[in-house]
């Protein structure tokens, strides 16, 4: 059984991934990104979208048949305690434990 507390939590924490995203993909576009590569970003955020959906469908997929990834690319090439990437290894979290 799905919690609706659980589902929220993670939906809250999926748009504020998404909302980092987008703020550091401005920066790239700016000439002043942080981290990653503007493509790197545009296919984490494919996926947070796609899980922020599913968060908002009536049905969530079984745990085992969820979307996941972004959590290993971010901490297998991201910086060490950067603030973004802790929004999004959170976000897959709490959306595979939704």
């Amino acid at each position: 059984m799905v919690s609706v507390p659980a589902v929220q939590k993670a939906l809250v924490a999926t748009e504020q991934a998404l909302s980092g995203i987008d703020e550091e993909l401005e920066r790239h576009a700016a000439g002043h990104g942080r981290v990653s590569s503007a493509e790197q970003l545009v296919s984490i955020r494919d996926q947070l979208a796609q899980m922020a959906l599913q968060l908002t469908s009536p049905r969530l997929p079984p745990r085992g048949q969820r979307l996941r990834g972004v959590g290993r690319v971010v901490g297998d090439s991201w910086p060490y305690g950067n603030v973004l990437g802790g929004l999004i290894l959170e976000a897959e979290q709490l959306y595979l434990n939704a």
